[in-house]
């Protein structure tokens, strides 16, 4: 009878005991891949090109480079404190000179020359003369009522 007794015992506190328990294994789970090295560096990276792109769009034609620099670095340190990930000053400034080096070499799709056309893979502008790609015309199917395919 005892046994009985603790069988429903069970039954009663797993359904109160196991959403919590569940919960906060996911959450522990999320915060210790986050401080993986691989997870930390991906992280800065994504803090670092998000920060670079703004200050690049915010900054006017007079603003120094150095002052960019500085504003970036100042914003990326803010940022990365507030999702508490450390990261060195020096790494911070060496993935800044990356993200900016790599925004300069991306080109730019629509420049007074091209009468803002968008260049084709092949360099050529598209335009009203450019073929639009023709896609098969499948046959359309009548399935019996209440049957859809799966596809």
């Amino acid at each position: 009878m005892k046994d009985a007794n603790l069988y429903q015992l069970l039954i009663v506190l797993l359904p109160i005991v196991l959403p919590p328990l569940i919960s906060v294994s996911s959450v522990l789970y999320k915060k210790l891949v986050q401080n993986l090295p691989n997870q930390r560096r991906s992280m800065v990276e994504l803090v670092v090109n998000s920060v670079v792109a703004a200050i690049e769009q915010t900054a006017n034609d007079v603003t120094t480079s150095a002052d960019k620099k500085q504003a970036a670095v100042t914003l990326v340190q803010q940022v990365l404190k507030e999702l508490h990930i450390p990261a060195s000053p020096t790494t911070i400034s060496v993935m800044i000179e990356a993200a900016v080096y790599a925004l300069k070499q991306v080109p730019t799709t629509s420049t007074p020359g091209n009468n803002g056309y968008t260049q084709a893979s092949s360099g050529q502008p598209y335009d009203q003369n450019t073929p639009t790609p023709q896609y098969a015309q499948y046959p359309q199917r009548n399935y019996a009522p209440g049957y859809q395919q799966a596809y």
